[in-house]
């Protein structure tokens, strides 16, 4: 073992590279191999293998009101072709897909001329994925350099600082497909970097050939349908040759395209006896089917004013709102699907779980206490859902982007105190909800607040 120690750090570095380990733990094996008398690291486990996949996320960033949307996206994609993890030291290439989404790009009222903007990067590498915690370290690179290089050329205060966040496969496919605009790795490295030729041959063929059930919910998944750095600069239209990630038939039952055959497996469908079917065939015996799509930005304009002149009232009248649309579907005769209609978009999520568990506990009881609840809130808050499940060209998951736009207003103006009344805040012992409850209800409306995103 060497005894210096800057070699002892060099050693103890080169050893957490080849195994994966932590720097204590790789510590800890140099040292145990010295006390055994051993110059090499015979028992350390097998190098992890290689393997090209990408990571999903959504970043955040402030920048000036003028930027253009789609130069902003190519620009950033240009800087994501070499990253360094400042945890080792190690830096290795990537490549990404930066996807302008149709979210978020509202004024900074902190910031006067400044918007949010909002992008999805699919963030590409060639790593040993195996290797614990690889996935979330992938992301911090990547969000790490993204973060360096828009604070260096649109620099703004600590508060309007990037944010990340980690997105599963089914969100990041679905936001992909709303979106109009993706940029990819261009300038000196649009061409791919030296050996992951073959491995994107190997990939195609293998999505050609597979036919496999979508892998969950769990972040740090792979895009199936993807491949790095297709072409660049790729302006997205819709079109009848791109099928929906996501469809939701007449019956209120969510479907979602299955990876590699192009046909469509049905939310719960085992439970349900739905069988997979390919889209003409679903088309004809269960449509008409509407795509999953994002909200439109007026819809997002009329959540957000409702909650911010709800005031501190804003998360009552928010889960009474869910209430009064549950309450009126548990009286309804429905063939088939979702039980609710607001669960429909993206059933078994655990946004939608947890959204109709708190409607019908915090919300049926909020739902008897006028003064808990702003009525005009609610009011709108019911007419713009409702249009958002019954509309007739798409339909809109509720439950995330409920909990997107809650947080955006919890962001601008205070943080939970500005948008709960005081039984809904932490530690009231009088008059207070449980903390538990509490919890539950900040757990799900704050979801994608800065906080919970960075």
């Amino acid at each position: 073992m060497p005894k210096d120690s800057r070699a002892r750090t060099r050693a103890i570095r080169a050893l957490m590279t080849e195994t994966g380990l932590n720097y204590t733990a790789a510590a800890r094996q140099l040292d145990q191999a010295a006390k055994a008398g051993r110059d090499d690291i015979a028992a350390a486990p097998p190098a992890p293998s290689m393997e090209l996949h990408v990571v999903p996320f959504v970043f955040a960033c402030t920048v000036p009101a003028t930027l253009d949307r789609h130069a902003l996206a190519q620009a950033l994609a240009d800087q994501l072709h070499t990253l360094r993890r400042e945890t080792t030291g190690e830096e290795y290439e990537g490549r990404a897909d930066v996807v302008v989404l149709p979210q978020g790009w509202e004024p900074e009222p902190q910031l006067p001329g400044h918007v949010s903007a909002m992008l999805l990067v699919n963030a590409w590498a060639v790593r040993p994925w195996s290797r614990e915690g690889e996935w979330e370290a992938v992301v911090t690179d990547f969000y790490d350099a993204s973060k360096v290089w828009v604070l260096a050329r649109y620099p703004v205060p600590v508060a309007g600082h990037p944010v990340a966040m980690p997105l599963d496969n089914e969100r990041a496919l679905a936001l992909y497909n709303g979106a109009r605009f993706v940029a990819h790795t261009g300038g000196e490295h649009a061409e791919l970097p030296a050996g992951w030729d073959p491995l994107v041959a190997a990939r195609r063929a293998e999505l050609a050939a597979a036919v496999r059930e979508p892998r969950g919910e769990a972040a740090g998944q792979d895009l199936p349908e993807r491949v790095p750095n297709a072409r660049g600069g790729e302006a997205k239209t819709s079109s009848s040759s791109r099928r929906p990630y996501r469809v939701v038939d007449r019956f209120y039952q969510g479907w979602y395209l299955r990876s590699g055959d192009g046909t469509f497996d049905a939310d719960r469908g085992h439970r349900r006896g739905l069988q997979t079917m390919d889209f003409a065939t679903l088309e004809r015996t269960r449509g008409p089917l509407r795509p999953v799509a994002p909200p439109t930005d007026e819809d997002c304009a009329a959540v957000k004013a409702a909650l911010v002149g709800a005031g501190r009232k804003a998360a009552g009248s928010t889960l009474v709102a869910l209430f009064r649309l549950v309450q009126e579907d548990a009286g309804t005769t429905r063939e088939g699907g979702a039980r609710y209609r607001v669960m429909a978009g993206r059933e078994g999520s655990w946004e939608s779980e947890d959204m109709v568990r708190l409607a019908w506990s915090v919300g049926a009881d909020l739902a008897e206490k006028e003064s808990r609840f702003d009525e005009a809130a609610v009011a709108e808050l019911v007419r713009v859902i409702k249009g958002w499940v019954t509309g007739p060209d798409v339909f809109v998951e509720v439950a995330a982007n409920l909990a997107w736009l809650f947080s955006k207003v919890a962001d601008e103006t205070g943080g939970w105190p500005a948008v709960a009344d005081r039984p809904l805040q932490p530690g009231q012992r009088v008059g207070g909800h449980p903390e538990h409850v509490v919890e539950a209800v900040q757990h799900y409306l704050l979801s994608q607040t800065s906080a919970a995103l960075a």
